[in-house]
């Protein structure tokens, strides 16, 4: 519980972000990296020469992530935030981040 309260506390201190993700700018998209996600600032600016606003962030890969430079950990940690807005152009769940299916899943 404290580690949520210490993360809200945190977050909180940063400069307001647009609630919607798909209207980020792309130093929107830097200052969520490098301040709630946590990577490098050498590695947002990777983001930044790509222009990856937050429309083209919903539809990242880990591959582009990596052939972009940014290494595997800072990648994966990337998309696991932006599977948490609901996006990632790996995930099966989500498209454009429009969710197609939620609740339990039951096998046949």
């Amino acid at each position: 519980m404290a580690a949520v309260r210490e993360r809200f506390e945190w977050s909180s201190n940063m400069a307001a972000l647009p609630p919607n993700a798909m209207g980020w700018s792309v130093a929107d998209v830097k200052q969520w990296a490098v301040e709630q996600v946590g990577i490098d600032a050498e590695d947002a600016d990777k983001l930044v020469r790509q222009k990856i606003d937050g429309e083209k962030l919903m539809h990242l890969t880990e591959a582009k992530l990596e052939r972009w430079g940014i290494p595997g950990g800072p990648a994966g940690k990337l998309m696991r935030a932006i599977e948490g807005l609901g996006g990632g152009g790996g995930s099966s769940s989500v498209t454009g981040g429009v969710v197609l299916s939620e609740g339990p899943f039951v096998e046949y």
